[in-house]
């Protein structure tokens, strides 16, 4: 269930509070309840019972999942956990400590006593009551795409599902710079994304611009924008003429448009795709920029 990453008594007191299939999210904070979120009850908060009571995070809870999930080696994902995360096969390991910084510059994280683990999970279905709005029937043009939502609202699973059936006739390439869309593994992706080429673990403003000039795409599909050089790096693969389907955190459109880093991307945007959390993917809207 978890590639080896959990084991023993927490990996049985876990299977025992959520089956598989619902359970999203894993959250561990030392000394403190061990926190499960399935996708049940509109996100339901599950406190796993332990002898009696709360199952407590310990130190060596922490510790172990750490080693395993570096193969015994932090210095080796030291750039990722910098970044606040840690790819483990295909697993997403968020993580919080303390941070080692030098004039402003975070160069190690110590002491971590917080991991989120993220459960991904495919859904086949997630893009069918879009994809007509994202690709002309009698063209098959992609229309430039915005998928908002809060977090943890469904756009991964949406974005995925998009690629996988644009890939179909179009040279798709997935830029998945924190290892979810594809949870590549050894350089190959875990969950089923079609025909597309995906590269992994690369910032996003460095690798529009290779795949531009390398890999010859008709549509990018990318994960979250956050930073405003991103979003001046989509421009720019607009300009270019290649398609882009892209997420951002946001309630709604007029949120990203009162937005000074947001603000252009709805103007050069053809449709933004609003989801909710109510249930997690909930399309609340379609909008034609």
């Amino acid at each position: 269930m978890f590639d080896g990453l959990i084991s023993g008594g927490l990996a049985r007191v876990i299977a025992e509070s959520v089956k598989p299939e619902n359970l999203m999210e894993i959250r561990l904070r030392v000394g403190r309840r061990l926190l499960l979120l399935s996708s049940t009850g509109n996100g339901q908060r599950v406190y796993p019972r332990f002898a009696g009571g709360a199952y407590v995070v310990t130190r060596e809870d922490i510790d172990g999942i750490l080693a395993r999930a570096t193969n015994m080696s932090p210095y080796s994902v030291s750039d990722e956990m910098i970044k606040g995360y840690i790819p483990y096969k295909s697993l997403r390991i968020g993580v919080g400590g303390e941070g080692v910084s030098d004039g402003g510059r975070l160069l190690n994280v110590k002491n971590v006593s917080y991991l989120t683990i993220r459960i991904p999970h495919q859904i086949k279905n997630a893009a069918d009551k879009l994809i007509d709005s994202v690709r002309e029937i009698d063209s098959g043009d992609v229309s430039n795409t915005l998928i908002i939502s809060p977090p943890a609202g469904g756009k991964t699973t949406v974005l995925r599902e998009l690629a996988r059936v644009l890939s179909d006739k179009k040279n798709v390439v997935v830029i998945d710079e924190r290892y979810e869309l594809a949870c590549v593994c050894g350089g190959v992706p875990t969950l089923d994304i079609g025909d597309c080429d995906v590269v992994s673990g690369v910032p996003k403003v460095v690798a529009y611009e290779n795949c531009i000039r390398a890999m010859n795409p008709d549509v990018i599909v990318t994960d979250e924008i956050f930073k405003t050089a991103e979003v001046s790096a989509i421009c720019d693969v607009l300009r270019s003429g290649v398609k882009v389907i892209a997420s951002v955190h946001g309630g709604s459109v007029d949120d990203l448009t009162r937005s000074e880093t947001y603000s252009e991307l709805i103007r050069k945007f053809d449709l933004a795709v609003v989801l909710g959390k109510n249930p997690v993917g909930q399309i609340k809207e379609i909008v034609r920029l």
